[in-house]
């Protein structure tokens, strides 16, 4: 019995000896690592910490940074990092943001990497804000925006960081004296506020490359989005280019160029003596306003793929005031002149987005159209009119309806929509590409009457 239970007794010393002499092996291998690379893991991140603190504080103008948010915008900031923990701040966010600094709090933490964290709400947190009207985005997530940084890597005098909850790019470049003086100065609410005026009494944009080639410019300065749409170069097929800009001392900085012809636009100038924004080419070249519609004619036609790359042409609410490039005025009179009429009922139906679908294995179009009424105290959107046509396209892609049925609610409005309606059953129509926007834009042109033109963003 004694040599039963002996046996495992040794077993189990010998087994707590191999233990304890791997620990000390393994002890005795994390003081080479350390002496191999000289110093503990804790004293690298402490190194790393002090490192990026001199960094940000050591700028004596201060930091320029751009900000591109999960929404798709950018944002212009100024920071003027200080030893006691505070920094001051610009933004181009609004008047307010680009004309009265503002102080917050800043860290730096040793997570899984470096952080830089803005603790105390400041300019920083607006576009992250998840109130929709302080945002400007969606109520609960704002613009998808961050304020907490990683550092990625240093260039010259750029530090780039990321995001820890939406990877947001944060690109800061240290300023100059004479660029800190401008930014106190109001200068970017200047360029800001002109940028506004610019784009709102310029809806046609246009700018003429040395090749003749002409693009249609979009400028969004709330969300601060640049776009175009231009030709292949084999004029197969449109490309849609679309980037985040910040505005600058002297006007607007894309965060991606627009590489075209051998061309390179990484940003527009502010030529302030006359008004008109240019981009250095060959020679500064100013764009212009031509608010008729830019028809792209590529060889790939959009009666050639409608209904198969693209099904729905999305018409927003209210053209008067969303209108977009290819809607005529006559269709925006008589969209205002149905929604007025639907107004007057003794029950109010409000007229909002209309849609054309198209089923090609049906050969069918639905016009569907969003309504909206009160009923029982309660607002009911949307409410859908449909209306379906069958639909043939010649090989000139001339589009032609033929109605086949509707649905109640199209039948109650058929008086109101009777304009709309006489045309979509009259009429045949081209199916044009029409530049400008943010999105590719699709046309239904009546060839019986040039003046009735209906446009959308083609989707799916």
């Amino acid at each position: 019995m004694f040599l039963y239970k002996f046996i495992p007794s040794y077993r189990t010393i010998l087994h707590v000896l191999v233990i304890a002499a791997a620990a000390l092996s393994m002890a005795a291998c994390d003081r080479d690592y350390e002496t191999i690379f000289g110093e503990s893991t804790d004293d690298r991140i402490r190194e790393a910490l002090v490192e990026y603190d001199t960094l940000l504080t050591s700028a004596p103008h201060g930091w320029r940074a751009m900000l591109y948010t999960g929404a798709g915008g950018g944002y212009f900031y100024h920071f003027q990092f200080n030893e006691d923990g505070n920094v001051t701040m610009f933004s181009d966010f609004n008047e307010t943001t680009a004309t009265t600094s503002k102080s917050s709090t800043w860290v730096l933490k040793a997570l899984q990497k470096i952080t830089l964290t803005f603790e105390t709400y400041s300019y920083i947190h607006l576009p992250a804000d998840p109130d929709g009207e302080t945002s400007g985005g969606t109520n609960g997530a704002g613009l998808l925006s961050d304020f907490e940084f990683t550092f990625v890597r240093t260039a010259g005098d750029s530090v780039i960081m990321k995001g820890l909850r939406y990877a947001n790019e944060l690109v800061l470049i240290k300023a100059t004296a004479e660029e800190k003086a401008q930014i106190a100065d109001d200068q970017i609410n200047a360029i800001l506020e002109a940028t506004k005026a610019y784009a709102t009494a310029n809806t046609g944009l246009r700018l003429e490359l040395p090749n003749g080639k002409v693009l249609p410019v979009g400028f969004e300065v709330t969300r601060k989005i640049f776009g175009t749409q231009y030709l292949s170069a084999d004029n197969s097929q449109i490309v849609t280019f679309r980037t985040p800009f910040t505005i600058s001392l002297d006007g607007v900085w894309l965060r991606d160029a627009l590489q075209i012809d051998g061309y390179s636009i990484q940003a527009l100038h502010w030529d302030a003596d006359n008004g008109v924004y240019t981009a250095q080419l060959t020679n500064p070249v100013a764009l212009y306003n031509d608010t008729d519609p830019l028809i792209l004619e590529p060889t790939t036609t959009l009666a050639s793929v409608i209904g198969r790359d693209y099904k729905v042409i999305a018409i927003p609410a209210n053209p008067y005031v969303n209108r977009i490039p290819g809607q005529s005025r006559d269709f925006v009179d008589i969209y205002d002149m149905a929604a007025a009429e639907l107004d007057q009922r003794s029950t109010p139906i409000g007229l909002h987005e209309m849609f054309f679908v198209f089923d090609p294995i049906n050969q069918e179009i639905a016009y569907n159209v969003y309504l909206s009424q009160v009923q029982d105290g309660i607002n009911r959107y949307p409410l859908i009119a449909q209306w379906v046509y069958s639909y043939t396209i010649s090989a000139d892609g001339t589009l032609d309806l033929t109605s086949v049925r509707s649905n109640e609610s199209a039948n109650i409005i058929s008086f109101e929509m009777r304009t709309m309606l006489q045309h979509l059953e009259d009429d045949t129509f081209a199916l044009p590409y029409i530049a400008g926007g943010f999105d590719l834009i699709g046309g239904l042109y009546s060839n019986e009457n040039v003046d009735f033109t209906v446009a959308g963003i083609l989707g799916n």
